[in-house]
């Protein structure tokens, strides 16, 4: 198991209760339920409310966790072709590249499902076992434990979107 993230966060994580422990099929059961659970929880939003302590606003955390689940995506279909290294990206960037403030929480919403698609399409190609590849800043990470960073992201920005959308500025 990767212990790299349940060393940063705590396990369970400190701040959204994400368990660390849990097993493949946990991560992928909760990460199928991510657009449903966004949607949910976005009904009524605007896709600009941000809490005080954040510098994004919800819809950017949608468009970050379909993002996400795209980078992860391709990752593992690389994997499946035979390349197991794999370089970090920096979100921060990413997001002002893609403009991400600028995108309609319809529009992220959707790329969320589509994200999912690719994500499972992806996971359907590699080994359920064995390394899959190789992070610079994690190491050697298993199909568990990328499954595992990847349902993190999408349940600690759901947390994030939670919190925003009681106490917005």
């Amino acid at each position: 198991m990767d212990s790299w993230a349940g060393a940063l966060y705590g396990d369970p994580c400190r701040e959204c209760s994400f368990a660390f422990s849990g097993t493949l099929d946990d991560s992928l059961a909760y990460l199928d339920g991510v657009p449903a659970q966004y949607a949910a929880l976005l009904g009524a939003a605007a896709g600009t409310e941000r809490h005080p302590d954040l510098s994004w606003p919800v819809g950017a955390y949608v468009c970050h966790v379909a993002d996400n689940l795209h980078i992860w995506a391709e990752r593992l279909a690389g994997a499946a072709a035979g390349v197991k290294v794999v370089a970090p990206y920096d979100q921060d960037e990413l997001a002002a590249a893609r403009s991400y403030t600028a995108v309609p929480l319809a529009a992220a919403l959707w790329s969320l499902g589509r994200g999912l698609g690719d994500w499972r399409e992806a996971v359907s190609q590699v080994p359920r076992r064995g390394v899959v590849i190789s992070h610079r800043e994690r190491g050697e990470m298993h199909l568990e434990d990328v499954a595992r960073a990847v349902a993190h992201d999408a349940s600690h920005h759901a947390w994030d979107i939670g919190r925003s959308l009681e106490d917005s500025v």
